[in-house]
């Protein structure tokens, strides 16, 4: 009798110790009915997140002896355990990873000795999908256009002189290339003549309008009148080399041949 309590005892030790069954009797567990079985834990309705491992805890009702047992999840069996010894009366335990959320019915069944089978009543699991954090949209701030000339801007379109003045009868100070920039400082009073600053130490000349574009603000600029002279188109750019026309031919008189007969010139 010693001998074979302590064969129980060694398949119980060597059981727990491999994580196949878990044997325990909480006070708090409700009554189980006699030859049967029933889900403790989860409990009816139960939520879950994604990726949890639920672990599936069935009691076993006193004098049913259980040498396996089955997890069936919406009907179907997951796995099923077996014992090397029939134990009476055992809290078993059995994991399960759901694959996806949903909704499961989760149901145990044992086999006695006799091959007859127990099931227990079916609980409901809810399995939640993993939660998606709200995306918060980023107010996108319209770009604003960059101002095209933060100052009011000279480029030359030619090789216009600039003159100490806004006319032709001044001095040429400078000549200026094709694509120079410079700042406006003053116009004329007719707005034929823009001031510009060419040099970085401020020295300024005067530039005629139609060799240069000007972009920006020009309505605060400093308005020069009474200065000019000779507002008239400068002769900035060479004249384009005139072409000789080409002579006529002269014109050959036709010559008669009395040999030809009697035809005249």
């Amino acid at each position: 009798m010693l001998k074979k309590r302590l064969t129980i005892l060694f398949f119980i030790v060597f059981l727990t110790a491999c994580d196949v069954i878990t044997i325990s009797w909480p006070d708090d567990t409700p009554a189980v009915p006699a030859g049967g079985i029933m889900i403790i834990s989860p409990f009816d309705g139960q939520h879950f997140s994604l990726g949890d491992v639920i672990d599936v805890k069935t009691e076993v009702s006193g004098g049913t002896s259980a040498p396996s047992i089955s997890l069936l999840i919406d009907g179907v069996i997951y796995r099923t355990d077996y014992f090397n010894s029939k134990f009476n009366n055992p809290h078993i335990s059995q994991t399960w990873t759901p694959a996806e959320p949903g909704t499961y019915l989760v149901q145990t069944f044992i086999t006695d000795g006799s091959g007859n089978l127990f099931n227990s009543a079916s609980i409901t699991v809810i399995v939640d999908g993993a939660t998606e954090q709200p995306q918060i949209e980023e107010e996108t701030q319209p770009e604003s256009e960059p101002e095209e000339c933060p100052i009011p801007m000279a480029t030359s379109t030619s090789y216009p002189f600039c003159r100490s003045g806004p006319g032709t009868a001044y001095n040429t100070v400078t000549s200026l290339q094709p694509g120079q920039s410079f700042p406006v400082v003053a116009v004329s009073g007719s707005r034929s003549w823009w001031e510009i600053e060419y040099s970085t130490s401020g020295a300024t000349c005067w530039v005629w309008d139609d060799l240069v574009d000007i972009c920006g603000d020009t309505d605060d600029i400093e308005v020069v009148t009474g200065t000019e002279k000779d507002a008239e188109a400068p002769a900035d750019a060479p004249e384009e080399e005139s072409k000789p026309e080409p002579k006529p031919e002269p014109e050959q008189e036709p010559t008669w041949d009395p040999s030809s007969g009697p035809t005249s010139p």
